[in-house]
């Protein structure tokens, strides 16, 4: 006996992680023949009323379709998926939270069917050419998903309290630019905070999120990121992330960061820097959207400006990979073109509009913010990313069998983030030789994942991480993987 996906799902306990319209465990009435249930899981807990809008929307004009919605954990999505795909249980649509396994891995098991024969060519050219990446979104040029949000971001913009910074002697229109005014408006906030309000306040607990600030950071001050694509070498030992790092560390020795920062994460961070305990505070485009909800008394007092850079006079730039798709119809599904049909709604303007106005993530096209009701720092954000973040190269789509060097290779221990917040606490004083000695350990470490991979009979090696032809002022487009 087959079991649906209902009971497939009861058997295997991820049942009870559903939060949307009562689970997968709902009861189906009995239907007339052409009535159509579809199955949808993803992880977006947040988005779900704007998930379920675009499914009333549908229906209204195809009132024959029913779509299932199931909102779970990400690694409960991964352990549902996992179990669904064997048992021929797979959802129609689905996210990929909670999977490990690469993109390209899962395609060539047969998970995806492709959207190209339910789509429209004026749909698919309505998209922005930087989604379309092999590998990620689409594959053999016919396209498979695409992302809701853009690449165009970064969790380093400079937040902070406009009556705090202005005492400190700084524009608040304006604010902090550099690493010096950064550093000497945290010192000037201190001051005037007399013991109960320090310049800058931060989630050092949060490493994994210190590990990427001081990427974004190392990435401004002149270097493409953790991999340099010049050599294919990994980069930590580099200047560039070295006085980084001390510009970070140099708050904590002038005093001007929040006692307890070394030990908290970024949530709690906010709430400190919300109720009036810091000046300064590093975070990402969400930060008004957070505040709406947990902190609205506070998002008339704050201003934004571009993440901190060494200088003024060099032009400046962050890098972000590639995104893959957001969404995916499944190769088990019994109805791709109501899949195509409904996932094309999530790229029109009346959808992005509405992303935009969660301030979360920024929507796919940014230009639909202007047409939002949105604070208007969350729209700034919006401007300082389209003039400084650019689109990177990915070994992953030039090789897809770099996934099998990734899959191989080791933690290394303490990493980035744990690094960056040894450091702050002063547990590490050397800094030059810890950034050295970690890319120096990634690197032996991916050798020798290479050597294993290639024994395994994987064509792959370092040249897959060299990208010869990468400009730093541009994006890095389909076209030129293969130039």
């Amino acid at each position: 006996m087959k079991l649906s996906r209902r009971d497939f799902l009861k058997l295997s306990g991820i049942a009870a992680a559903t939060t949307a319209t009562g689970g997968l465990a709902s009861i189906i009435p009995a239907a007339a023949q052409d009535e159509i249930v579809m199955q949808w899981w993803d992880h977006f807990l947040p988005l779900q009323p704007l998930t379920e809008s675009v499914f009333a929307a549908y229906k209204e004009s195809n009132p024959n379709v029913t779509v299932e919605y199931s909102v779970f954990s990400p690694p409960d999505l991964g352990q549902a998926l996992q179990l669904a795909y064997p048992n021929d249980q797979a959802p129609d649509v689905h996210a990929l939270a909670g999977i490990s396994v690469p993109i390209p891995a899962l395609k060539n098991e047969g998970w995806f069917a492709s959207m190209e024969p339910y789509i429209t060519e004026e749909w698919k050219n309505s998209l922005p050419e930087s989604i379309f990446i092999e590998g990620r979104t689409t594959f053999g040029g016919e396209l498979y998903s695409f992302p809701i949000f853009s690449f165009r971001s970064h969790e380093a913009l400079v937040w902070f309290d406009k009556e705090i910074l202005a005492a400190a002697g700084y524009d608040p229109e304006v604010g902090p630019r550099t690493w010096d005014e950064f550093r000497d408006a945290a010192r000037k906030i201190t001051e005037n905070g007399n013991g109960t309000v320090f310049g800058w306040t931060q989630g050092i607990g949060h490493t994994e999120r210190m590990g990427a600030t001081l990427t974004r950071l190392a990435q401004l001050a002149g270097i493409s990121g953790d991999i340099d694509w010049n050599t294919g070498e990994y980069a930590y030992g580099a200047d560039a992330y070295v006085n980084a790092l001390e510009f970070l560390v140099s708050m904590e020795r002038d005093g001007s960061l929040f006692p307890t920062a070394i030990t908290i994460d970024t949530r709690n961070a906010r709430s400190r820097w919300a109720t009036g305990s810091g000046g300064l505070f590093l975070d990402g485009p969400w930060n008004p959207g957070v505040l709406q909800g947990n902190f609205p008394e506070f998002l008339d007092k704050i201003g934004v400006s571009q993440a901190p850079v060494p200088d003024l006079d060099t032009p400046s730039y962050a890098y972000a990979l590639p995104k893959s798709g957001d969404f995916w119809i499944s190769s088990q599904s019994d109805y791709p073109e109501h899949a195509a049909a409904i996932l094309q709604q999530f790229t029109s303007e009346d959808y992005q509009i509405k992303l935009a106005e969660r301030m979360d993530q920024p929507p796919l096209d940014l230009d639909t913010v202007a047409k939002a009701n949105v604070h208007p720092t969350y729209a700034q954000c919006m401007d300082f990313f389209r003039d400084i973040v650019r689109l990177s190269p990915d070994p992953l789509v030039k090789n897809p069998a770099v996934a099998e060097v990734l899959s191989r290779m080791n933690d290394i221990r303490p990493n980035l983030g744990e690094i960056v917040q040894g450091v702050i606490a002063g547990e590490v004083s050397d800094i030059p030789g810890t950034l050295q000695a970690y890319s120096d350990q990634l690197t032996a470490e991916r050798e020798r994942a290479i050597t294993e991979a290639q024994a395994e009979g994987f064509e792959v090696s370092q040249d897959d991480w060299v990208f010869s032809n990468w400009d730093p002022t541009a994006d890095y487009t389909s076209d030129m993987y293969g130039a």
